[in-house]
């Protein structure tokens, strides 16, 4: 890997911490060494708090109080005790109280890196011999490659390491720490780097280049489904329950820009130890950035197809000298029409967070995102017909082509708040409280499109003082314990999750086409805003409730072999309640369990075999002829695979097998005499399939992230999502020569085909290829110029296919070719 042409320096506490560089020399080694000298650590005492325990815990607090950058071997602290240290010390004396016993002493480099060896061990390579920490000099030894193990950041984050993988720890599948290989599920990461990389501005954006994730369009909303079911969604791990009105957080969130988001996690299959209920075929939970402990500031501007405007700012660092307290503010803005006809959309993001050092081993971070979006030209959830409820062929529209009027849209307002307060015990254990609240409020939302249904119509809806909101509150308690000679984690968490819809609903209106004065083929366009004081309006309640507690623990049961095991019991409330009264629906499920099981075992030191068993349930108001809610929707994934981490853990590749079965899954039927659907619950619904994923560096300079992923099911329904899916994006960044600053890249999409039947009508998009380009120039150590080309060769194809019950066939168009130029500047 090339160093940047602005080298990062490793900075102390009393200025702050570059964690990019951590990670660029644990990934480069010596050879990506930074050619500028990091300041030297601070002989001033800093106040210390660590107790006796395990070494490897007492160097990470160590690191994280000090800010010195720690690198070693994990072999050599393995099964290590520290007598700890407390006081106001100078980091030398700090770090020599901390390993006497250990036989271990800490020497420096001339990059400023400290790192441990044994005591009576001489230095490598032709240099002086490095000194002992408590009295380091100016000389230095050259350092052999290490691995960064203790360092004043590890929470994670993807932002600064030029990575397409992720390093860990994420807790997506288990609550753990865990790094990618020792998580017993499939976990996808999408990088910051590899968001910047494809100009992946929005959630959907992100999920469409995820690997096994499909991307489903049905007009104006977007849907997303992994292994053959829809997903949770989370922000920092706290949960967003889906209200269960149709305009919901998939639509309210995936066109969110995520300019505040360091990275997104996707965790594939059953979740019912970290959730609870949802849906069972994954968990999209996004992951804010956080302060940094040195100054960064960046600034980009962008132009792009259909008069695409978009600027960003992000700015962050230390508050105080002493570093203990950090902010961040992002703030990003776009206005763009749309490649369909008189559609224009416009949103703005604010982010702001704290972070403060309340002591050595207590951070209080708070924060808030507010948004705003605006749509005009709105369509709603109707696509374009194909056929109608009766079977008949409607001429196929060109992409413009858009059925909603042009006074159709929404204005919205989106605040997120949250809190999160973490401290650090003896002995390791660590707890950590959250609180979030999320609010989208819309006062008026008007739709207004026609329909070609022989004879044709145009329809009317208008929904006013929408307000959703989402308020949790989690408690995670964690940290080792022995047992029988051994090390062990555990895990104890309980919390809260409420979601909560009003709204105003109108029904009622409706024309012809004829009696409009409109003809189909001219789209939306002509369509005239109604009078909506003819409207009926009900009075809607959306509501849903979870009290959970769970508990996992992580038992090292040989050096190479580790069980997982855990359980969740939760409270679930759900209530639905309109004034038409059609739709009024009440549940409530207590003592719900959902176990999780799974064993990990390092085959090799870099390749480890896996097999999980997870449960989830899903409460849901179908009901059958009879007029009878099905009971909760109950699933389970079985998978089993191998994970692998490559090149100094700058690759990980994983290979899996899952095997999900579903009970009082609901299929529809047909419908009543009020015209609504009536659902069978069918047990035994089985999907499965296989997933190869590769991640992170191939060659130095060569980032690569890439899928096959295989879905089959035996439900009908089963038809809208691709069974097969291959995903690849990669880029190259010139190491020297004429190209050097030059990064170039590519990516490929390839699904199979998808359709949608309803008597002997059929409506099908064939398999097809999407291609994506792009390039960026570091023109100096400030200045890049960056140009994005997506669905390069402008394949026409179908983005979703939609049966309409009684109504008929419907289809939305994908996006055409795309270009966007960009310049960032990083001060």
């Amino acid at each position: 890997m090339q160093a940047s042409p602005a080298p990062r320096r490793v900075l102390f506490r009393s200025t702050s911490l570059a964690c990019a560089l951590a990670a660029a020399f644990a990934i480069a080694g010596p050879l990506a060494a930074p050619s500028a000298r990091a300041q030297a650590a601070p002989a001033g005492p800093v106040a210390y708090r660590i107790a006796a325990g395990p070494l490897d815990a007492a160097l990470t607090a160590f690191a994280r109080t000090s800010g010195v950058l720690l690198a070693y071997q994990p072999e050599l602290v393995r099964g290590l005790a520290s007598p700890g240290v407390q006081g106001s010390l100078p980091p030398t004396q700090a770090l020599a109280t901390l390993l006497a016993g250990t036989g271990l002493q800490a020497v420096v480099a001339e990059n400023g890196t400290w790192t441990l060896r044994r005591a009576a061990e001489p230095a490598a390579g032709p240099a002086p011999a490095a000194r002992p920490a408590a009295a380091i000099g100016a000389a230095a030894t050259a350092l052999p490659e290490v691995r960064v193990t203790a360092q004043a950041e590890r929470d994670g984050r993807t932002e600064g390491t030029e990575s397409y993988t992720a390093a860990g720890p994420s807790g997506a599948a288990t609550g753990l720490a865990l790094t990618l290989r020792e998580t017993p599920q499939s976990v996808s990461v999408m990088t910051r780097q590899r968001m910047d990389d494809f100009h992946l501005e929005t959630l959907a954006d992100v999920l469409v280049q995820t690997p096994g994730v499909t991307v489903s369009r049905q007009a104006d909303m977007t849907t997303f489904n992994v292994r053959g079911s829809s997903v949770n969604l989370k922000i920092d791990g706290n949960r967003l329950l889906s209200s269960g009105w149709g305009w919901n957080s998939h639509i309210l969130y995936s066109l969110d820009d995520l300019a505040e988001i360091d990275r997104v996690e996707v965790l594939k299959g059953s979740s019912g130890l970290v959730n609870g209920d949802g849906a069972y075929g994954g968990t999209v939970n996004l992951i804010r950035k956080r302060p940094t402990r040195e100054f960064q500031a960046s600034a980009k501007v962008g132009v792009g197809s259909w008069s695409s405007t978009r600027a960003d700012a992000d700015i962050s660092g230390p508050l105080n000298a002493a570093g203990t307290l950090r902010g961040r503010l992002v703030a990003a803005h776009k206005d763009a029409d749309s490649f369909r006809d008189r559609q224009h959309n416009r949103s703005s993001t604010v982010y702001g967070t704290l972070e403060a050092d309340l002591t050595p081993d207590t951070v209080l971070g708070v924060g808030l995102t507010y948004k705003e979006r605006t749509l005009h030209g709105a369509t709603g959830t109707t696509p374009i017909q194909a056929f109608s409820g009766d079977g008949v062929a409607v001429p196929r529209m060109p992409r413009a082509f858009n059925i909603g009027a042009s006074w159709a849209g929404y204005d919205q307002e989106a605040l997120g708040l949250f809190a999160r307060l973490e401290h650090r015990f003896a002995d390791g254990w660590t707890a950590r409280l959250q609180l979030a609240r999320d609010t989208v409020q819309t006062p008026d939302m008007r739709i207004g499109y026609l329909r070609y249904a022989l004879p044709g119509q145009v329809q009317y809806n208008r929904y006013t003082d929408i307000d959703d909101r989402n308020d949790s509150v989690s408690l995670d308690v964690q940290g080792p314990f022995q047992l029988f000679g051994r090390q062990h984690d555990l895990l104890l968490g309980a919390g809260s999750t409420r979601a909560r819809t009003t709204l105003l609903r109108g029904s009622g209106l409706a024309s012809t086409l004829t009696a409009a004065g409109i003809g189909y083929a001219g789209g939306g366009a002509g369509i005239a805003e109604p009078d909506w004081s003819r409207l009926a309006y009900s009075n809607d309640l959306f509501s849903r409730k979870n009290r959970y507690a769970y508990a996992t623990g992580r038992l090292n049961l040989a050096d190479p072999v580790k069980l997982i095991a855990g359980a969740r019991v939760s409270d679930y409330d759900q209530d639905d309640v309109t004034d038409i009264g059609w739709y009024n629906y009440r549940m409530r499920e207590r003592g719900v369990f959902t176990p999780y099981a799974g064993l990990v075992v390092d085959v090799a030191p870099q390749i480890s075999a896996y097999g999980s068993y997870a449960s989830i349930f899903q409460p849901q108001s179908a009901k059958d002829a009879a007029e009878r809610t099905l009971p909760p929707e109950e699933g389970r994934t079985y998978e089993i695979g191998a994970k692998g981490e490559f090149f100094d853990k700058r690759l990980n590749v994983a290979l899996s097998h899952f095997w999900m079965r579903t009970d009082n899954t609901a299929e529809e039927v047909g419908l009543n005499d009020n015209g609504d659907s009536i659902y069978r619950a069918v047990k035994g619904a089985v999907r499965r399939g296989y997933e190869l994923e590769l991640s992170g560096e191939l060659a130095r300079g060569w980032q690569a992230q890439g899928s096959y992923v295989r879905n089959s099911s035996n439900l009908d329904s089963a038809s809208t999502v691709p069974e097969h899916q291959f995903k690849l994006g990669s880029s190259y960044r010139f190491a020297g020569g004429a190209l050097q600053g030059l990064t170039v890249g590519g990516g490929m999409r390839w699904q199979s085909a998808i359709s949608t039947s309803r008597g002997t009508a059929t409506l099908r998009q064939d398999a097809y290829w999407l291609f994506d380009l792009m390039a960026r120039y570091q023109v100096d150590r400030h200045l890049s110029l960056a140009v994005n080309v997506d669905n390069a060769f402008d394949r026409k194809y179908l983005a979703g296919v939609t049966n309409f019950t009684g109504q008929g066939l419907f289809y939305t168009w994908g996006m055409p070719r795309s270009v966007n130029l960009s310049a960032r500047y990083d001060f």
